[in-house]
């Protein structure tokens, strides 16, 4: 199997899961909203917290042996934890919510395997046109599978939802499995190479913050347009459908458009850039003033969310050798989703007592705030290649 043919069926795998799985993020939430704005913030908080701990302690393993092995792992963890959901009393069951915390245990772990397999056949400035694709799956799968959740959660309620997923994972499982019969016969990819090199984290500390800090902000989008879309209680899907699906393809033409920014500027200009204009985009969803700039800031919002969440991923994993690149898949994930946790966290204290267009505008500060620190670690950049000439 040659290289490009394996990068095909490894983005193969990554559409089959992500239709699955976004269309099992719109069921579960619309589950949960039934149950009241605080169930669905701790649903939030329980889908996006664990993947912290996945993020720090099970995708530095990854760097260590067979990525693709890794990959079907995690597909089996999957499909275990989504037949207990199948067997709870509903969506903010307390078996729903552990099975939610299972699967997000794993998810980390088996995009950092994609992400270690793919630095260990491609170059560092080749790296972010594997982002890059990696992130217009997502938002093309996001259109598909947000779609496919909500007629399915309307229509076969949350079950059917499952049984997609579960569906989805198990011809995932049979894609990969294929790619790992197929280099039985040359194993050497599959296999960890140590670079022996010290890792230092310092130059990226800036980076994590300010993904952490922007997702704090951005993480509101999870529920954003399903609380605009209900009203009096009563959620209406052709209106949250109108959203999501304009959500999603501005992410997706943001998603296109990342790389040749990122030739352009570089990288930290590119986050930088990003963090401002979503910051601005963010203040606009704060207010009430119609469904269309609904739709309009909080689609470009996402669609800048795409540009700075590729750059931020490519700076890190191409800032190391090939064996740490899972590990710094997996902080850039942890600082990512700690953020939407805490913003989930924030909403489930906050959201009963005080007004959503006022916690909007918190978020808004939160990415303004990252914007600054990215600021701050290009113009250290800029001081630093400054001043090499002088130091020799």
């Amino acid at each position: 199997m040659s290289g490009w043919s394996t990068r095909q069926f490894i983005y193969l795998s990554h559409l089959i899961i992500q239709i699955g799985g976004w269309a099992f993020r719109i069921g579960i939430l619309i589950g949960l909203l039934q149950s009241g704005m605080s169930a669905a913030g701790l649903g939030i908080a329980v889908t996006f917290a664990p993947i912290m701990l996945g993020s720090l302690f099970l995708s530095p393993l990854v760097d260590r042996g067979d990525p693709i092995s890794a990959m079907m792992i995690v597909n089996a963890v999957r499909i275990c934890a989504l037949l207990a959901i199948f067997g709870s009393d509903g969506a903010d069951s307390f078996l729903s919510y552990a099975a939610m915390a299972v699967l997000s245990l794993v998810q980390p772990v088996y995009l950092s395997a994609e992400i270690a397999f793919f630095r260990r056949i491609t170059s560092e400035d080749g790296m972010i046109s594997v982002l890059r694709n990696i992130a217009n799956i997502d938002w093309l799968t996001y259109l598909l599978g947000m779609f496919a959740g909500a007629m399915l959660s309307d229509q076969l309620h949350l079950p059917g939802v499952l049984a997609f997923n579960v569906s989805a994972i198990m011809l995932s499982l049979v894609v990969l499995l294929g790619i790992k019969q197929q280099f039985r016969r040359t194993p050497a990819v599959l296999e960890a190479r140590p670079s022996g090199t010290v890792l230092d984290l310092a130059p990226l500390y800036p980076a994590f913050l300010a993904v952490f800090l922007l997702n704090l902000g951005a993480g509101i989008i999870n529920v954003y347009p399903a609380i605009h879309a209900t009203a009096d209680g009563v959620l209406d899907k052709s209106v949250l459908l109108t959203i999501v699906m304009a959500n999603g393809v501005l992410a997706l033409l943001g998603a296109l458009a990342v790389k040749p920014i990122y030739d352009l500027l570089g990288a930290l200009p590119t986050i930088a850039g990003a963090a401002m204009l979503l910051a601005a985009c963010l203040a606009m969803m704060s207010l009430d003033a119609g469904l269309t700039l609904v739709i309009v800031s909080s689609s470009a919002m996402l669609g800048f969310g795409q540009i700075f969440a590729a750059a931020a991923h490519a700076h890190m994993v191409s800032s190391v050798a090939p064996d740490r690149a899972g590990r710094l898949s997996g902080l850039f994930q942890c600082c990512t989703y700690s953020g939407v946790a805490g913003n989930g966290i924030a909403l489930s204290l906050l959201g009963d007592r005080i007004a959503f267009g006022t916690i909007v505008l918190l978020c808004a500060a939160s990415a303004f705030v990252a914007f600054a620190v990215a600021t701050f670690a290009v113009v250290r950049s800029m001081d630093s290649q400054t001043s090499r000439p002088a130091d020799r």
